[in-house]
Order: C-alpha cells, then structure tokens, then sequence
C-alpha cells in the first residue's frame, strides 16, 4: 500500500492538484495533496522540493483529479498558496509612482530647455515650429490678462 495517498481513503477534505514548476505548456504535470478547499487552477502553491530551501514554487493546473491508489509514487502535501493580491496591488501602485515621475522629469526638463531657449531667442512663440504645450493653453484660459 501506498501510505502517502491513504488518506484518500479516510478522508474526503483531501484533494489531488495538478501543478507544473514551468510555464510551458508541455511542461510535465505533479501531483499533490491538499485539504485546502480554496486552491483552484492558476493558482501558485508552495510545494516540497529536493532542491533550495527544500521547498518551491509551482503553477495549478488541475484540481480534484483523480488518483491512483495503486500508484508506488509517494504524493506529498502542498505546503500553502501564494496569494499575489498584495504584491500585484504594490507592483500596480509602482507603476503609477514611476509614470509620475517620468512626466515630471519631462516636464522639469522641458522647463529648463524653455529657459536656456528664452535666454537665446527671446519670444519662443516667433519660432516657426513652435506648439504651445497643452498646459499653457490651459493656463491662457485662466488668465485673465
């Protein structure tokens, strides 16, 4: 008998996950145990591992599969879910910051070329090719001189 899938037999909390350590498609398929209810396909799972830190990363692909209770090879349990709503709302707000930063490194570098420009050709706006800036239209609307 094979003791790591007893609990098959005792237990209907448990459930087999299919997972993959690789991105592709192809990638070979584990399985592992769980009495997590929640775990479902997409998820990522920290599983055992022979390697590292003796534990890894992998992918759900299938959930409540069914097993074989005949099978020599020993299932092991699935350590826990990797939740990513914390490290995707971060990485969200990140991006945000840095799109910020871009347009006011633009913005400060248009300003300091404006300035060094004024400096050498006076009225900017008796350049031909000269567009006033969306926020300069803007700020002609407000003013009232």
């Amino acid at each position: 008998m094979n003791y790591s899938t007893a609990i098959f037999l005792i237990s209907d909390d448990v459930r087999a996950i299919l997972v993959t350590y690789e991105a592709e498609d192809n990638a070979p398929r584990v399985m592992f145990k769980t009495m997590d209810p929640n775990i479902k396909v997409d998820d990522f799972v920290v599983v055992p591992s022979s390697t590292r830190h003796k534990i890894t990363t992998a992918k759900v692909v299938a959930v409540d599969v069914e097993i074989d209770l005949e099978s020599t090879v020993e299932m092991a349990w699935i350590v826990g879910v990797i939740t990513m709503v914390e490290f995707d709302k971060i990485k969200s707000q990140e991006g945000d910051a840095i799109a910020k930063i871009k347009s006011a490194e633009k913005r400060r570098k248009r300003d300091e070329l404006r300035e060094a420009l004024v400096k050498d050709v006076g009225d900017l706006t008796a350049l031909p090719i000269y567009t006033p800036r969306k926020d300069e239209e803007e700020d002609a609307k407000t003013d009232p001189a």
